[in-house]
Formats: structure tokens, sequence, C-alpha cells
């Protein structure tokens, strides 16, 4: 897990996609994802783990910080800073634990087959299993 970014990485960099064939490969992605209801399910339940701090800021500029007002909105602010961080890094992982699957399975449709654990081109014959990470390549073809 080395090579972890905040931006999960769909495909190998050096393919270069036009506008148009990346709009048709999100699209279709996006239809792939939508038919599993497991990653939908799993995707809309990581992107709402950090919806409870969210809800507590109307508490926290009434209750924040007793008879200050301005102290109160400074919590309130801080709290909205972090849901904001959280929200963002819970969209990150859930976009990684789904959504780049079906990214990668769209790609074998545009005539760039990749393997769909690391994102390796893998060429017009695919080994049995990913040159890069070692992957069974059978079922992700």
């Amino acid at each position: 897990m080395a090579d972890w970014n905040w931006w999960p990485r769909f495909h190998d960099p050096a393919l270069r996609l036009s506008l148009r064939e990346q709009v048709v490969l999100h699209v279709e992605a996006n239809v792939r994802m939508l038919r599993d209801w497991r990653a939908c399910w799993t995707f809309t339940w990581i992107s709402l783990l950090p919806v409870p701090l969210l809800l507590a800021l109307p508490y926290l500029i009434v209750h924040g910080w007793d008879g200050h007002p301005a102290a109160s909105l400074a919590v309130a602010g801080l709290a909205f800073l972090a849901y904001m961080l959280l929200q963002h890094v819970a969209f990150a992982v859930a976009m990684r634990r789904t959504y780049v699957r079906f990214v990668r399975l769209s790609l074998a449709s545009l005539g760039h087959p990749a393997c769909v654990e690391c994102g390796h081109p893998l060429g017009p014959k695919p080994p049995a299993s990913c040159p890069e990470c070692g992957s069974a390549l059978g079922e992700s073809r």
C-alpha cells in the first residue's frame, strides 16, 4: 500500500484517452456500478460516515462554549472543516473500494484491457495473471 494516493488511479497514466473516450468510459462505469447493488450500498455507507459530525453542528453552535457565541461559532467552524476533510477522505476511499473496479472493467470494452486490481495495461491477449500485481485475470476480462 506504499503507492496510495488521495485520489485513486483509474488506469495507466501512459494511456491517453480523448475527452469523448473519458466521458464514455465513466458513463459506462457508472452504469455498471449502478447495476451492482452491493457496490452502491458500500459506496453510500462509506460516503455517509462523516455525516454525524455535520449533524452535530447546530448543537455545537448553540451549546459549544456556554455563553460565548464567538467561541461557539469557532468550534462549529472547526467541526465543519473537519467534516469537509473527512468527507473528502471518505469519498476517496469509497471511490477506491468500489468505483475504480468498474472503470477498469469498462476500459476493456473500449479496447484497453487492464488489470482490475492495479490498472496495469494487459494488451490484446491478456495473460492468466497480471504481470504487475500477480492477481488472477480470468474473471476481469
